[in-house]
């Protein structure tokens, strides 16, 4: 038995275990190199177990072919670990490997080939082996060369303690030169393995389980050249004279092009700069600067280079690319913006519209068209008194056909949505990234057509509680999810909108309170005051007719029937003033209505004169309806007119509505005394920037204009 055996054979088992040591810490720095110089030992040592006992598999001439390709490929991955571990993986790139492999390949083809073997592998000489071996002895002093110019730059505690690597990268090239003197294949081969055995155990005894302070060693130069920001320094002249990489990127030119260039290249006011530096240690500005494609906008820092005894030789020249901050910055600043004008316009459709549907419908459509969503819809939340429980109902939507709205109004969507609210216990929006795959969303919904979706709770919050009045839901064809910053901005719009809707809804509650009480007090102080009157003047004929006394029944049934004419008067306006307004027909189609519904039925000839193609301001309409109404009233509870004529006529730049009555009439002193609504007249007059005007003579009848501008 071979006396080297059990060496190879115990070399062989370190190889498969350092190779599983290395393969746990894989990630770290240079491992990979460790490994492939683990597997290269393997391969080598098992191709010498087979030379010495298996000479039909490997043979002399194979075995030496491999112990050549071995010792290169050993040199090289032990030198491609001293670049990964100095802080120079940048070298390791195919022209310096393609560079690296010229040799070893080279020296394959001259051993294979017959014609060359004979002269240039020389027994005799050995030429070519001299050559090889000086190439790999090439390669590991530089290894050596590459660690000690990183350890020295360290402090010595550093230092020394990193002896363990550096004697590690030492011992291949003691083995190295041993081989160049020794003559003998099987101990060159043997000594070669046993060198970088020993090599890679105090390499990676070093690097892993020795006390070193880093890890993996950082030079400052590694650190500059690692730097996200642009370094630059300029001489007293403002030419540059050094730069990193990131600088490079940034002006988008080599440092070797640029050396000794002025920096007015770049920066343009640079002389401008160096006056104004005087007496500053540093100065901090911002530019921005036209590249290739784009605009990149960078924060520049100057500072000033100082020798020891104060002498000012330059500056350092710090450049930071601020571009995606900036950028970001604007997004949000147009976001914030974009937020507020939504809001004023949600704000303004509450303020102008009539009614909550309105306000709803133009709010859903704004929200719409600002989020690039294909359909929205607002669900609002009503008590069922059949049930005597909330429900969830749509109440406006935009951008669902027919088809599609079907499925989304029926009491089985309402009831799921109701519980999706009432189980979201802190209000949070609830997002679906994929609607036609989330199983929370049933499966007609699914199949809508839409990709993504957003439901945001409508929530008032007031005196530490909170209520639920339904949720707004967005919803997009295309494949963009909403992102956290449209929910946020949804969160807030949604938060107006709950706010507008409860103000709203307390509003439209005081009207209602208020009108209730208006009606209570104007039934009691006239239609109840006729109908009293009525019931005295019957029970005093009644009376008499008892006590025998001369009564004249005609007067008595005539001043009955004036109170009761009267008093259906008084029921019927009361009758008309509880419809709601409406004018969409217009204010002409609204005052003929008016005209038959009261006017017509108390005995009242009423008439409306129109010029043709007559064109009221939208925004005049309401206004006008009720000065003539608050007049007609008037006309009727307390004028006892036969007749009314309502005139609207028009001229180039204005438009006079006129009600004259041929009643009473009264003293205008004591029109305001009299409590005839003229206030509020004038009031609803001069919101329109409308002139008004009453005339009025006891016994002669009243006359009121009022004239807008058509112009507005």
């Amino acid at each position: 038995m071979n006396s080297n055996f059990p060496i190879l054979f115990l070399l062989l088992i370190a190889a498969l275990s350092g190779l599983l040591i290395l393969f746990l810490y894989k990630k770290a720095s240079g491992t990979t190199s460790l490994m492939w110089l683990t597997i290269v030992l393997g391969i080598w040592t098992s191709a010498y177990f087979l030379h010495e006992t298996q000479r039909a598999i490997v043979s002399t001439d194979i075995f030496i072919g491999i112990n050549n390709l071995c010792l290169a490929a050993a040199a090289t991955f032990f030198l491609f670990f001293t670049l990964a571990y100095s802080n120079r993986r940048n070298w390791i790139n195919p022209y310096t490997i393609s560079l690296l492999l010229i040799e070893p390949a080279l020296t394959q083809i001259l051993f294979w080939d017959e014609r060359f073997r004979t002269s240039v592998f020389d027994p005799f000489n050995q030429a070519w082996e001299h050559i090889h071996v000086l190439y790999i002895l090439h390669l590991l002093a530089g290894s050596l060369i590459f660690l000690i110019d990183t350890f020295a730059r360290k402090p010595r505690a550093h230092f020394f303690k990193a002896g363990t690597i550096l004697f590690g990268a030492l011992i291949p090239i003691l083995g190295t030169i041993f081989i160049s003197f020794e003559k003998g294949l099987e101990i060159n081969a043997l000594t070669s393995i046993l060198a970088y055995s020993l090599g890679l155990a105090g390499v990676a005894y070093g690097k892993f389980n020795s006390a070193l302070i880093e890890a993996i060693p950082l030079t400052r130069e590694a650190a500059v050249e690692s730097m996200d920001d642009g370094w630059m320094v300029v001489d007293e002249q403002g030419k540059v004279i050094d730069m990193n990489s990131a600088a490079e990127r940034l002006i988008e030119s080599s440092r070797e092009k640029f050396y000794g260039q002025p920096i007015t290249r770049i920066l343009t006011d640079w002389d401008k700069l160096a006056r104004a530096f005087e007496g500053i240690k540093e100065m901090d500005f911002r530019r921005s600067m036209k590249m290739q494609n784009d605009w990149r906008y960078l924060n520049i820092r100057v500072s000033q280079l100082s020798k020891s005894d104060g002498t000012q030789f330059g500056h350092l020249v710090i450049w930071r690319d601020i571009t995606e901050k900036k950028l970001a910055e604007d997004a949000r600043q147009q976001a914030r913006d974009e937020l507020f004008v939504l809001l004023n316009a949600i704000s303004s459709a509450a303020s102008r519209s009539l009614n909550l549907d309105e306000f709803l419908s133009q709010s859903i459509y704004q929200i719409l068209y600002s989020f690039k969503s294909q359909a929205a819809a607002i669900f609002l939340s009503a008590k069922d008194e059949a049930e005597d429980q909330e429900k969830l109902t749509l109440h406006t939507q935009f951008g669902l056909p027919p088809e599609q709205l079907k499925i989304i109004s029926n009491t089985a969507t309402y009831a799921l949505m109701y519980n999706l609210l009432i189980d979201n216990e802190e209000n949070r929006p609830l997002i679906v990234n994929d609607l036609r795959a989330d199983e929370r969303v049933p499966f007609n919904i699914r199949n809508l057509g839409f990709n993504s979706a957003v439901l945001i709770p409508l929530v008032t919050y007031a005196q530490q509680e909170n209520t639920l009045l339904g949720c707004l839901c967005l919803s997009r064809i295309d494949d963009a999810p909403y992102t956290q910053d449209e929910v946020i901005r949804l969160t807030t719009i949604a938060n107006q909108i709950a706010t507008l809707i409860e103000s709203a809804r307390r509003r439209q509650n005081a009207i209602v309170a208020t009108e209730r009480q208006r009606l209570l007090r104007d039934l009691h102080d006239s239609v109840s005051q006729k109908l009293y009157g009525l019931v005295a003047l019957t029970e005093a004929a009644q009376a008499g007719i008892e006590a025998g006394s001369k009564i004249a029944p005609l007067q008595v049934l005539t001043r009955i029937g004036e109170n009761a004419r009267q008093a259906v008067k008084e029921m019927r306006l009361f009758l008309y003033e509880m419809q709601p307004v409406d004018l969409k027909d217009g204010l002409i189609s609204a005052l003929h209505h008016r005209l038959a519904a009261v006017e017509g039925r108390a005995d009242i000839k009423a008439r409306l004169l129109a010029d043709e193609n007559i064109k009221i301001p939208k925004y005049a309409e309401l206004a006008l309806y009720f000065i003539t109404q608050e007049a007609l009233n008037n006309t009727l509870r307390h004028a006892h007119a036969k007749n009314v004529l309502l005139t609207l006529k028009q001229s180039r730049q204005n438009i006079t509505l006129e009600i004259e009555d041929d009643g009473d009439g009264f003293k205008l002193k004591e029109a305001d005394a009299a409590g005839l609504g003229l206030k509020n007249m004038r009031e609803r007059a001069l919101l329109i920037h409308g002139k008004f005007k009453m005339t009025s003579k006891v016994g002669k009848g009243t006359k009121i204009s009022v004239t807008i501008s058509r112009k507005g």
